[in-house]
């Protein structure tokens, strides 16, 4: 699985003067002087810091905080056998107990980044056994509970020999450029990083 954000977040989670606010010391000088555009090195400083915290407690989390678009890559659906390693997922059916690992789900994928939007729903692609793009149709899936899941009766459909042929693009994060409307939780994680 790979993944990758394809529009990143408007505005930073924390403004350099709550960072300021919140480690005791005072608020750099914004612009250069004679300026209304060029940062002072300083605060230019401190909002790489916040970035770079907030790309790591997004990650650790696996949250967005803000809106951003995700692309996830799979090499193949759930329940199927990748078919690159047939040979190996036999071996593992004969040589490992399968009641200790549990149960594999067949009919969802759990999507990496959270919260999931749904509206617009997350899109599907992938590469059919003839090597052709296709979409997968929005009505033979239910996306609820930060996860697509296939509707009852259906199938997943088979893909091909290659690596990340499934595509799923989505958008996800608790507000547009609303920092306020973050959890508490990540904002701390992110003001002591």
């Amino acid at each position: 699985m790979y993944q990758r954000i394809t529009s990143p977040r408007a505005v930073p989670v924390i403004t350099p003067e709550r960072l300021c606010a919140f480690g005791h010391f005072d608020v750099p000088q914004k612009y250069v002087y004679g300026s209304t555009t060029e940062y002072t090195d300083e605060y230019q400083l401190l909002l790489t810091f916040i970035e770079a915290a907030s790309d790591e407690v997004e990650s650790t989390a696996a949250q967005a905080c803000l809106n951003e678009v995700i692309v996830e890559t799979y090499d193949y659906f759930p329940g199927q056998v990748d078919p690159r390693q047939e040979m190996l997922a036999l071996n593992y059916a004969y040589m490992t107990n399968w009641w200790w690992y549990g149960f594999p789900t067949l009919d969802s994928i759990e999507l990496v980044r959270r919260p999931v939007i749904t509206d617009p729903a997350p899109t599907v692609t992938y590469y059919d056994t003839t090597g052709t793009l296709q979409t997968l149709d929005p009505s033979t899936y239910t996306v609820a509970y930060d996860k697509i899941t296939l509707n009852v009766g259906l199938t997943w459909p088979l893909t091909d020999r290659r690596q990340d042929c499934v595509q799923i693009t989505y958008s996800t994060g608790y507000s547009a450029n609303d920092p306020t409307q973050v959890p508490a939780r990540l904002t701390l994680a992110i003001l002591y990083l």
